[in-house]
């Protein structure tokens, strides 16, 4: 064993576990899932091929967990907010810093390159906070408008989620692609909030009218995303 396999063991199972869930999300998200093997994540993680598989398990646990633990950052946004578009906006911007982009990318390079939704933890909290938020928006809507906008909740959410997570990943392809250059990070992100809220807000029945007791604590334009 090294010297630095030996530090490592030493600073405790918390920060071990930590360390392995970084690597781990670092290789997945750069190589895929299928390309990388336990041994490489504690090559990365600076332990053991043992202290992985006793610490976390096998490569599918490791996958379940860096889901479980970065979905729950994304979720953590708007904990408590009962407005739909203040809630995804919230959300959107927390996903596009570090580590969320990182988490984002996992979770499309994972559906490009086939591995199973079985081996992921089966939930993605964010989501389904916003889903539930869609349908509760839309189940006291007017029935007029219920009548115009008529699609699934869950429908309408997972789309703009797709088309998210395909920025995410793709960003620094399509900046160039469609002559974005000139346009600064605080400018996308701005761009990309209002697209993604504009088809929640034109396509969920309900969504545009602020719950009761809901508060925006938006401030100010975030910093930009470096």
């Amino acid at each position: 064993m090294t010297d630095q396999v030996a530090r490592k063991r030493r600073r405790g199972r918390g920060a071990t576990t930590t360390a392995i869930l970084d690597a781990a999300l670092q290789l997945f998200s750069a190589q895929g899932y299928a390309a990388v093997t336990v041994r490489d994540i504690a090559e990365r993680a600076g332990v053991s091929h043992a202290l992985v598989h006793q610490y976390v398990g096998t490569k599918d646990d490791i996958l379940r967990a860096v889901l479980t633990r970065d979905e729950g950052l994304l979720a953590s946004a708007a904990p408590d907010s009962p407005d739909l578009l203040e809630s995804a906006a919230r959300i959107l911007r927390r996903g596009l810093e570090q580590p969320g982009r990182a988490h984002l990318r996992l979770l499309m390079r994972s559906a490009l390159d086939g591995t199973s939704y079985d081996r992921t933890s089966g939930r993605f909290e964010a989501l389904e906070r916003l889903i539930g938020l869609a349908q509760s928006a839309a189940a006291s809507a007017p029935a007029g408008e219920r009548a115009e906008k008529d699609l699934d909740p869950r429908l309408v959410v997972a789309f703009a989620g797709i088309l998210y997570l395909g920025w995410a990943s793709g960003e620094s392809w399509m900046r160039p692609a469609a002559g974005l250059e000139d346009l600064d990070d605080a400018e996308i992100i701005d761009g990309l909030e209002r697209v993604i809220l504009g088809i929640l807000r034109d396509h969920v029945a309900g969504a545009a009218l602020r719950p009761r007791g809901a508060v925006s604590k938006r401030s100010s334009r975030d910093e930009p995303v470096r």
